[in-house]
């Protein structure tokens, strides 16, 4: 082969070489930004520590938004207020300081008035039906609806504190009258109940009772069994009254809607299944959770104490309890919203759901 001959095959060899190395680089490239696009991390803001069982099946909701979406959508989770603290969650999702986080009607009612119906004090005290009920009532209510849309929020799934219980630090609460002149500390319209039966109400978090309660800032808390273990409210307060009250329901999770729009729709419905799964498994394991709590606190060497209240006097509280409701449609209705239609669609979700819970059982006793 001459000498120019093979200069030019040699330089034929080399440019194709190189055009095909680019190709390839371009390709992986390419494929590179596809999977980037493709991977979405959401930064999921929690306010209370991780522990607990809320805590675990919020880190399951999200483990498995990363597992059902094949790594597509994953989901972080920064603890104990690292992102944003417990009252900041809807402003901060709403702003996409976080992507998710939970919301708190009491911390900002006037933003999230007609989700505060899951707050008024009605004796609906069973988790699973009062989790699927609000469930329902937010994802199909209009007024609820347009609320999470005006807010930049996707609703996705509810939290409960379960049944509300008193805790005292040297005596029992069986009768209205002991509620007089008593402190308490309590939260929402249950802490305003208390208020008109002549509590001391006290209003702090739970993270602060603790002291309060060795200290003698407060006689009583109100709380919920597996709470009082996890703050070791029971190691400086002896004297339990199961009563069995109602639920904080108002205390659901939230999404930026932005951040939600931008996930695939085959993706935004594996979510959706996801967080219809979480009220099941909540549900089962908070129960479950009481239940062990209660085991726990109430034997060992300083067990805690029981005692339930007088059922006359039950059935006096939980009235006033109702007797609350024709306040909060009034408060809601000068806000512009159909409060008698949230209400009533409310109880009705709740008589679905106790009706299916009495013929067919909790979901994880079925066969």
């Amino acid at each position: 082969m001459e000498k120019s001959t093979r200069e030019t095959y040699q330089m034929r060899l080399t440019r194709n070489w190189t055009r095909a190395v680019a190709a390839v680089t371009l390709s992986a490239a390419v494929a590179l930004s596809t999977t980037a696009l493709a991977q979405t991390k959401l930064r999921w803001s929690e306010g209370q520590p991780n522990r607990g069982v809320q805590a675990n099946n919020l880190q399951w909701m999200a483990d498995e938004i990363g597992k059902r979406t094949n790594g597509e959508v994953t989901a972080d989770i920064h603890w104990g207020g690292a992102l944003l603290d417990s009252r900041s969650g809807l402003k901060g999702v709403g702003n996409r300081a976080a992507d998710i986080a939970a919301i708190i009607s009491a911390y900002t009612p006037k933003e999230l008035a007609a989700y505060s119906v899951g707050d008024v004090p009605i004796a609906n005290a069973d988790v699973w039906v009062g989790m699927r009920a609000i469930y329902e009532l937010s994802l199909t209510h209009p007024a609820l609806q347009k609320m999470f849309d005006e807010l930049n929020l996707v609703y996705l799934t509810n939290l409960s504190t379960s049944a509300i219980q008193i805790l005292c630090k040297d005596k029992f609460i069986t009768t209205l009258d002991d509620i007089k002149g008593t402190k308490i500390r309590a939260a929402g319209s249950y802490g305003d109940v208390l208020k008109d039966l002549g509590a001391d109400v006290v209003r702090m978090s739970q993270g602060k009772v603790y002291t309060a309660l060795d200290s003698g800032v407060v006689e009583c808390n109100q709380n919920y069994l597996y709470a009082i273990e996890v703050f070791k409210q029971n190691e400086v307060a002896k004297k339990l009254t199961e009563l069995n009250w109602g639920q904080h329901l108002s205390y659901g999770i939230v999404m930026n809607k932005d951040a939600f729009n931008e996930i695939s729709k085959e993706n935004q419905e594996i979510i959706r299944q996801i967080t219809s799964d979480f009220i099941d498994r909540f549900a089962q394991q908070l129960t479950e959770a009481n239940v062990k709590a209660l085991e726990r606190m109430t034997s060992g060497d300083d067990p805690v104490e029981v005692a339930a209240m007088d059922p006359a006097d039950k059935e006096k509280l939980e009235q006033m309890g109702y007797d609350k409701v024709p306040g909060w449609i009034e408060r809601m209705n000068s806000e512009g919203l159909p409060a008698q239609d949230i209400y009533d669609s409310y109880m009705a979700l709740i008589a679905k759901y106790e009706k299916i819970r009495d013929e067919q059982g909790y979901p994880w006793n079925r066969k």
